[in-house]
């Protein structure tokens, strides 16, 4: 036995990209900061965030937020504009802008934030979800981490600039979108298409996308993960028809049931787990803090033969699932309208289904899969909505000062080039060529991960600061960055 397991880490080693390293780079830093008064900015970040929390957004009334933050920024004496859909006054995107104060600036830097939220159900809070309440070094409330708190950590980064009197060599824009939640139709779409010149001269943006995780992958471990390319998404609705009938005498086919046998077919299409070349990064960085074995594996994650090893671990784990396959949730099934009893079988059903697919998937092709399948059930199906894999690159100067700062406040941490399997506003901001990035700077633990959309979401203070602490330090490092 010792021999065979001699033979097979010697086929391992011979197999594993040798010549392969991690694309994130680390660079050396100025740290030559402003002396700022982080204990009295953090209270200031905890009353703007408590106050913010208080406004109800749920997928809508951005413009009560925004007043809010324009009183900030008009105190200051920062220039700010509201750009919003005619008919939809009350759900505004905020811009304001600190102008570069040296001649022939560098590309300008967003900071994107969204400030609407999801739904809430108060029975399962223990906290008030918009109380805005502060209790045991925590502050409550939907949005905290999602993602008003960030949006509170980049203001203050952003008024930092100006209150810290830095020579600007770039143009910097704090950016609140509105209606990111149900599909960013009113706000990253309509900027990005409507009002397309407001990115002229920026090149970066830090949004969110990613989160800062601690003890959740490895165990002990620190963990970046910066946000740079997303998954794309095919949405499907279907409608099916059949015999209506009873309960108890059913047909052999009827709606619903064919509806469930053509969602339960597309789910098995392009199954299979891939390590794509936006992935490979992440695996790779998760080797240079783990153990050996571990670390071979992780770190050659690609290799045919240690992938297969690896499918375990991934299929039994629900987000690197979402990393590495083309996800479908069936996210919908009603039939038709009111509420038949439960003896009664309906003559048509409808359908929703989520699909989530991974860079190099052709989806004209898939979605051809999908129609010989619907033809297949005679089933009726529309394409909502269609968005190819997106991505930034990593080799250049934002995405490397990002990381270095971060894996400054904590000895053996790292940095892992991210996939995210939803989708962001960073996706637009793509599209007008803008490089961007997500990462919620708070470390966050599984708990925290779960409040998100969830119940009793909230973020610490201390997250607070830190978070507004590395965005500023990382604007601060580019702004001084010479190439």
């Amino acid at each position: 036995m010792l021999c065979f397991i001699k033979n097979l880490l010697f086929i391992l080693l011979f197999l594993v990209h040798c010549n392969f390293s991690s694309n994130v780079k680390y660079i050396n830093l100025s740290k030559n900061y402003p002396d700022i008064k982080w204990n009295e900015r953090t209270e200031e970040a905890t009353k703007i965030l408590s106050d913010l929390l208080k406004i109800n957004t749920v997928r809508g009334n951005e413009i009560e937020a925004v007043k809010y933050i324009q009183a900030i920024l008009n105190k200051e004496g920062i220039k700010n504009t509201l750009y919003f859909d005619p008919a939809f006054p009350k759900r505004p995107n905020l811009v304001a802008e600190l102008p570069a104060t040296t001649t022939n600036p560098k590309p300008g830097i967003i900071l994107a934030n969204h400030l609407d939220t999801v739904e809430f159900d108060s029975r399962e809070w223990n906290i008030p979800p918009t109380s805005g309440q502060v209790a045991n070094g925590k502050i409550y409330g939907r949005g905290a981490i999602d993602m008003k708190g960030m949006a509170v950590m980049e203001l203050m980064a952003f008024l930092e600039l100006k209150r810290s009197g830095v020579v600007r060599n770039r143009n910097f824009m704090f950016l609140s979108l509105a209606d990111e939640e149900s599909g960013s139709k009113l706000g990253g779409v309509y900027l990005t298409t409507k009002h397309p010149e407001i990115f002229k001269g920026y090149e970066y943006a830090l949004n969110e996308g990613g989160v800062a995780t601690r003890d959740i992958v490895i165990p002990k471990s620190t963990i970046f993960n910066i946000q740079y390319a997303e998954k794309g998404n095919i949405w499907i609705r279907a409608k099916a028809k059949g015999l209506s009938g009873h309960g108890s005498t059913p047909p052999k086919e009827y709606a619903i049931l064919t509806l469930i046998k053509f969602f339960d077919e597309v789910r098995k299409l392009n199954n299979d787990i891939e390590i794509t070349t936006e992935t490979e990064s992440f695996f790779y960085q998760l080797g240079t803090i783990s153990n050996f074995p571990n670390s071979l594996f992780l770190k050659n994650a690609k290799n045919p033969i240690i992938k297969l090893l690896l499918t375990g671990t991934i299929s039994n784990n629900r987000h690197l699932t979402a990393m590495t396959t083309n996800t479908k949730s069936i996210t919908g099934i009603k039939t038709t309208e009111g509420e038949e009893g439960e003896n009664v079988i309906s003559g048509e059903a409808f359908g929703k289904m989520d699909i989530r697919t991974l860079p190099g998937l052709n989806q004209e092709m898939f979605i051809q899969k999908i129609e010989i399948i619907a033809k297949k059930y005679s089933i009726d199906i529309i394409i909502t909505d269609k968005n190819t894999a997106d991505f930034s690159p990593i080799d250049n100067a934002f995405f490397q000062t990002l990381a270095s700062v971060s894996v400054s406040k904590f000895p053996n941490s790292t940095v892992t080039p991210f996939l995210s399997p939803g989708k962001t506003d960073n996706s637009y901001l793509r599209r007008v060529g803008i490089k961007s990035y997500g990462l919620i700077p708070a470390i966050l633990y599984s708990e925290d991960i779960d409040t998100m959309h969830g119940k009793n979401e909230n973020i610490s203070i201390e997250n607070l600061r830190l978070g507004s602490t590395i965005i500023f330090e990382t604007l601060f490092e580019m702004n001084t960055f010479k190439n």
